[in-house]
C-alpha cells in the first residue's frame, strides 16, 4: 500500500508582510526595523474611546508625560478604560490630574458622546465623521489615533514633530516625510511606528 504523501511543511516568516515590504523598498528603514525587538502590533488592544482620550491627553506634550497622565487618569477613574456616558468625570477633575482646560474639556466631550460615537461607527461612518463637532480633535489627533489605537496600517501624521526628528536622524535633514511616505505605502503607519521608536521615548501605543 502506498504511503500517502505528506503535505509540504510551511514556515512562518520571521518578518510579517509590512516589515518585509518596507525593508525591501527602503534600506534605511530596513536597518531600523532589524534593530527593533518589538514588532508592529497590527490588532487593536484597547477600547477606542479610551484610546482616543489618551491621544487627546498627548496633544502638544511629550509622550512620556502623556503616558503618565493617562496612567494617573486610569488610576483615579478605572471606568475610563471601558467608558460610557454614565461614567464621565467633570472637566475640573481631569484638570486636577494635570491636563490643560482645553484638553480636559475635549476628553469630557468625547466621553459624554461615547455611545453616539460608537453607534455612528457601527453604522459605517468613518471615525472622522463620527467625531465631527467635538472641539479639540484635529488632523494630528485623528492620525495618531488611527495609528496607535485603531492600528490602521496606512496613515501619515504630517506635522508630527517626533516623526520629523526621527526622519532627520535616520535620513538626514534634506528628506521630507511626505516624499518618504510615498515609498512606504500601504504601510505608512508601520514605518512611522518604527521610526518613532528610534527616539527612545515611551510610546503611545
Amino acid at each position: 500500500m502506498t504511503k500517502p504523501t505528506e503535505p509540504p511543511k510551511t514556515f512562518e516568516p520571521v518578518e510579517s508582510a509590512p516589515e518585509l515590504v518596507l525593508s525591501a523598498r527602503d534600506s534605511a528603514l530596513s536597518r531600523v526595523i532589524a534593530a527593533q525587538s518589538a514588532r508592529w502590533p497590527s490588532n487593536p488592544t484597547e477600547d477606542p474611546i479610551w484610546g482616543l482620550v489618551r491621544v487627546v491627553m498627548a496633544q502638544q506634550i511629550s509622550t512620556s508625560v502623556a503616558c503618565r497622565l493617562a496612567e494617573r487618569a486610569k488610576s483615579a477613574y478605572p471606568m475610563l478604560t471601558t467608558p460610557s456616558a454614565e461614567t464621565v468625570p467633570d472637566w475640573e477633575r481631569l484638570r486636577a490630574l494635570g491636563l490643560s482646560e482645553r484638553r480636559a474639556r475635549c476628553c469630557v466631550s468625547i466621553l459624554q458622546r461615547s455611545e453616539e460615537i460608537r453607534a455612528r461607527v457601527r453604522q459605517g461612518q468613518p471615525w472622522e465623521d463620527a467625531l465631527v463637532g467635538i472641539k479639540g480633535i484635529g488632523p494630528w489627533t485623528l492620525s495618531v489615533f488611527r495609528i496607535m489605537v485603531l492600528r490602521d496600517p496606512d496613515v501619515l501624521p504630517l506635522g508630527d514633530v517626533g516623526l520629523e526628528r526621527a526622519v532627520a536622524n535616520i535620513y538626514g535633514n534634506s528628506q521630507h516625510v511626505e516624499r518618504l511616505g510615498e515609498t512606504w505605502r500601504p504601510f505608512r503607519s508601520v514605518a512611522c511606528w518604527y521610526l518613532w521608536r528610534t527616539l527612545g521615548n515611551e510610546q503611545l501605543g
